[in-house]
């Protein structure tokens, strides 16, 4: 489990690099076009590709830490047992719509990578590049979300939903 762990954050810390690579990569963008007149060619398709591999990459690191949004104020009401049975269903549940991506997102990645295919954009980048960190990202939550069953199962307690760490 250290390992995953130790993905789970490198994900996430990965993750907010891109998303800042994707700041700086539009602001260019528009000095390029606005300023110099001279847009790029590569500039918002590579913004682009920034911001689907950082957020699927974060995804595991935020079940992993139960940093996604939740209802809190309705599960803080449910007494403590209905609470762990909540929290075990949203794992069980997230899990399974995981494995389900994860299945139909890795036919879809390889059937674009057998095949060729590609932006058909200037730059011509293969759609596979983009396409492999669903599998990828989704594959991964499902673990973080078996990770936190496994560590109910142990009668441990999960990190308080919403992310708020006491």
């Amino acid at each position: 489990m250290r390992f995953l762990e130790k993905l789970y954050t490198a994900g996430g810390e990965l993750s907010a690099w891109l998303f800042a690579a994707t700041g700086l990569l539009l602001t260019w963008e528009v000095v390029a076009r606005y300023v110099f007149s001279a847009p790029t060619i590569w500039a918002a398709e590579i913004s682009q590709m920034c911001l689907i591999w950082a957020t699927f990459i974060a995804v595991p690191r935020t079940i992993a830490r139960r940093e996604n949004i939740a209802i809190e104020f309705l599960h803080d009401a449910l007494p403590g047992g209905l609470q762990r049975a909540a929290d075990i269903f949203g794992l069980i549940f997230i899990a399974a719509f995981c494995a389900i991506v994860f299945w139909y997102g890795w036919d879809i990645f390889l059937d674009s990578f057998e095949r060729g295919r590609s932006t058909g954009t200037m730059m011509n980048i293969p759609n596979w590049w983009t396409e492999i960190v669903i599998p990828l990202g989704f594959g991964l939550s499902f673990f973080a979300c078996l990770g936190g069953l496994v560590t109910m199962a142990r009668g441990e307690e999960l990190p308080k939903a919403g992310g708020h760490h006491e």
